[in-house]
C-alpha cells in the first residue's frame, strides 16, 4: 500500500540443470500451495493456525510489495521517502511519480520478483550475481525502513504516524542479507533450492491475501486497497464513489496478471535448454 504526497492512496553444473531441480521445484510449489491455500479451505479451524506459522513468510511478500511502490516512484521521476511495517501489513510513502505504475509496483512486484528467481534457480550458471542483486535489494529496503529515524524534525508527508516501533520489522532484510551471504558460501544444489523457496514465497505472496485486492470497503486506517485506487485512475469516478462492479473487474485483472507472471516463471523454470 503506497501513500503518495499529495494525495493518499493505499513490497552450475549440468546436473544442476537437469530434471532433479525441475521435479524440486514442482514438489514445492505443490506443497506451498496446499499449505497456503488448500489446507485452509479444507480445514477452516486451521486457518488461523496455518497464518500465525506462515507469516514469516508472508512478510517477505509485504516487504517486496512495499517495496514495488518505491522503486517504481522512483524508476518514474518521483519520490520514495520510506516505508513501513508492522503486524498488520506495511505502506509506503511517495511522492509523484507516475501513479498508475507506482501501484502496479506492489501490486505486481512480488510476482515478477518471484517469477524471476524461478527462471534464475534452473537456468543461471553464475549464481552469485542475483545473490547480490538480493543483497543489495534488502539493504537498501533495510534503508528506507531505517530512514525515519533521521527525519524525525523533517516536514515530510506522514512522519507523524510513524513510530520506532516499526524499527522492529527491519529483523527481516537483516536475516535476509545474512541468510543471503550464507548462501554465497553454500553448495550450488542449496543455492538453487533456496531461490527457489524464496521465489514461490514471492509469487504466493499476491495469492495468499486475496481479501485485500478484493477489498471493496475502506480499509481500516479510511484508505482504500491498491486495487481500488488503480481502477479509479481509469475511471471517471473518485475512489470513494468508484462502482463496485468496476472494481471487481480490475481487481480480477489484477489477479489475472499475477496468476500470468506466475505460470511465465514456472514455464521459463521447467524449460530444458535448448541444445546447440
Amino acid at each position: 500500500m503506497p501513500v503518495n504526497d499529495p494525495s493518499v492512496y493505499s513490497h552450475s553444473t549440468s546436473s544442476n540443470h537437469g530434471l532433479g531441480h525441475r521435479r524440486m521445484l514442482l514438489s514445492l510449489m505443490v506443497g506451498f500451495f496446499l499449505l497456503w491455500v488448500v489446507l485452509p479451505l479444507l480445514f477452516p479451524n486451521l486457518a488461523y493456525l496455518v497464518y500465525l506459522l506462515t507469516a514469516p513468510l508472508r512478510y517477505v511478500g509485504v516487504f517486496v510489495h512495499e517495496m514495488g511502490h518505491g522503486l517504481a516512484s522512483l524508476l518514474t521521476g518521483g519520490s520514495f521517502y520510506w516505508f513501513q511495517m508492522d503486524a498488520d501489513g506495511g505502506v509506503a510513502i511517495t511522492g509523484g511519480g507516475w501513479q498508475s505504475l507506482v501501484l502496479l509496483g506492489g501490486l505486481l512486484g512480488p510476482a515478477v520478483c518471484g517469477s524471476v528467481l524461478l527462471i534464475v534457480s534452473t537456468r543461471a550458471a553464475k549464481l552469485w550475481i542475483p545473490y547480490l542483486v538480493l543483497l543489495l535489494f534488502f539493504a537498501c529496503g533495510g534503508y528506507y525502513m531505517f530512514k525515519p529515524v533521521w527525519l524525525s524534525t523533517a516536514d515530510y508527508p506522514l512522519l507523524a504516524q510513524w513510530h520506532m516501533t516499526h524499527l522492529l520489522a527491519l529483523l527481516l532484510p537483516v536475516l535476509l542479507m545474512m541468510a543471503c551471504l550464507f548462501l554465497l558460501r553454500a553448495a550450488d544444489a542449496w543455492q538453487r533450492l533456496a531461490l527457489q523457496v524464496l521465489g514461490i514465497i514471492m509469487c504466493y505472496s499476491a495469492f495468499s491475501d486475496t481479501s485485500y485486492i478484493f477489498q471493496y470497503a475502506a480499509l481500516g486506517n479510511g484508505m482504500y486497497s491498491d486495487a481500488r485506487v488503480f481502477a479509479s485512475l481509469f475511471l471517471p469516478f473518485d475512489v470513494q464513489a468508484l462502482p463496485w462492479l468496476a472494481f471487481v473487474f480490475f481487481a480480477l485483472l489484477i489477479g489475472g496478471l499475477n496468476f500470468v507472471l506466475l505460470g511465465l516463471g514456472v514455464k521459463g523454470a521447467l524449460a530444458l535448454p535448448q541444445p546447440r
